[in-house]
């Protein structure tokens, strides 16, 4: 997939797990961000609303620990996935990038 570069990308930049002990845990979450970012991509949510939301402190799908992900995440779903990608579950392929890492 040819997305998977800029996901192997971003979670280099964010180095969000510091022990394998967490990492599934970590990369999980890191998915999970992905997969509602899509999810408001989809819905046709702006990108800042979506940033808006996300960041709230309001939404589940994201831990308070990952925030500061978010901005790089939705950027990622928003500017890099063509609209045809959202369907290849990239959450899922997030994941399996992360915990190769």
């Amino acid at each position: 997939m040819r997305f998977l570069v800029p996901v192997t990308a971003v979670a280099l930049a964010l180095s969000l797990s510091p022990a394998f002990a967490g990492q599934e845990e970590d990369c999980q979450m890191q998915a999970d961000i992905v997969n509602r970012a899509v999810e408001l991509r989809l819905d046709r949510t702006r990108e800042k609303k979506a940033l808006e939301i996300m960041t709230s402190g309001e939404d589940e799908a994201v831990a308070e620990k990952y925030l500061a992900a978010v901005p790089y995440l939705v950027d990622w779903v928003y500017n890099t996935l063509k609209r045809k990608d959202l369907n290849n579950d990239p959450g899922a392929s997030y994941y399996e990038t992360c915990i190769k890492q």
